[in-house]
């Protein structure tokens, strides 16, 4: 009986955690598949859940946050002014 109580304890917890991203995104929809991807990963998701919520693959998902991380961590250059 425990078991079965833990069981419905976890599903409706994993279901709160969907609304609560739904509205996560419904709320950021000015923002690009990028950033959603970032933010939900900082919350915890991971990319399978990503992808569903996002209707893309794990892969994207995953290929997407591994960019912009590398891009985040890329030396910025900076630019030479031309000498007249």
């Amino acid at each position: 009986m425990e078991q079965e109580s833990l069981k419905e304890i976890a599903s409706s917890l994993k279901q709160i955690s969907k609304i609560l991203a739904g509205l996560f995104l419904r709320d950021s929809e000015e923002l690009d598949q990028g950033k959603k991807i970032l933010r939900l990963r900082g919350c915890g998701f991971s990319n399978a859940e990503i992808a569903e919520m996002l209707h893309t693959t794990a892969l994207t998902v995953q290929v997407t946050a591994s960019k912009l991380k590398a891009k985040k961590h890329r030396p910025r250059t900076r630019k030479r002014k031309q000498s007249r």
